[in-house]
């Protein structure tokens, strides 16, 4: 099925048959009741009337809809058609078309482009997912569920436990295939520092672990140097949201208890929305 819609960004001359046909309609009347016909006036209402239902046609096909213009055939009818105490003459008739040629050039300057799609931060989440899939693939069950325990025992606030578990994911890595990229290792890295700091009730400014260069395809939020305000603080999150993708994707005994926590993840993208979007 096809639809007639105007392309983003062009603009369609279907507006200027508004004007034309109102204006064009109130020219022929004048002409009309200058030779002394009786029923000039019915040219100058035809063309409002029809050029408001032009002006519908026109709104009808933007990718955004503008109401006032969707109604305006029924002004026309109620002014025009019915019968009431307005003047239909010339002087009603030239008001009604500028009004509604302006409103044809307002559809299309201000309708014409489709309105944008704002992404939800599940949406973004889900795409990251996407596009880290040959880590994924790349990953086990048992080393999936590895991860997922170390991110989870963090979540619950078992730092030591956290610190222990990331320590023996690492060690589970070093023995397994190897994966496309170090960008998981660095994390648990960046993790089981951040537990440990948590667990003695240290702040350490700056972290001996954090992300390479080449980690930076896999990482979820990235920034430019003059928005990263706090690059230890970056680090931590993107090292999160990368733990929690590969548990959730890799893991299926830890997918439920992930899923349960997944607004954690959707906070952590959320703080960064403004920046994401600038």
């Amino acid at each position: 099925m096809k639809t007639n819609t105007t392309t983003p960004g062009s603009e369609s001359r279907l507006w200027m048959a508004v004007p034309a046909v109102s204006f064009g309609g109130i020219g022929i009347e004048l002409l009309l009741f200058s030779v002394g016909f009786e029923h000039a006036v019915w040219a100058g209402i035809a063309g409002c009337v029809v050029a408001s239902f032009i002006l519908f046609y026109q709104a009808y096909l933007k990718p955004r809809k503008d109401i006032v213009s969707l109604f305006v055939p029924l002004y026309a009818v109620l002014i025009f058609i019915v019968p009431n105490e307005i003047s239909t003459g010339a002087i009603v008739q030239t008001f009604y078309a500028a009004t509604i040629t302006l409103l044809a050039v307002r559809v299309e300057k201000l309708f014409n482009a489709p309105k944008p799609e704002k992404r939800t931060m599940k949406q973004m989440l889900n795409d990251y997912i996407g596009r880290i899939e040959p880590l994924l693939a790349a990953i086990d069950e048992e080393t999936g569920h590895a991860v997922a325990q170390s991110l989870l025992t963090y979540k619950f606030g078992l730092y030591r436990n956290a610190a222990e578990k990331c320590t023996e994911t690492l060690d589970r890595l070093k023995t397994a295939a190897p994966l496309p990229t170090g960008a998981l290792e660095d994390a648990l890295l960046i993790l089981r520092e951040r537990a440990g700091d948590l667990a003695d009730s240290r702040v350490t400014a700056s972290p001996e672990h954090t992300f390479a260069e080449a980690d930076y395809e896999y990482l979820a939020i990235h920034l430019s140097p003059e928005q990263n305000e706090n690059p230890a603080a970056l680090d931590l999150d993107n090292a999160l949201v990368l733990l929690y993708a590969v548990g959730i994707e890799t893991s299926p005994d830890d997918e439920q208890a992930l899923e349960e926590h997944q607004r954690f993840v959707i906070q952590i993208l959320e703080s960064y929305k403004d920046k994401l979007t600038a």
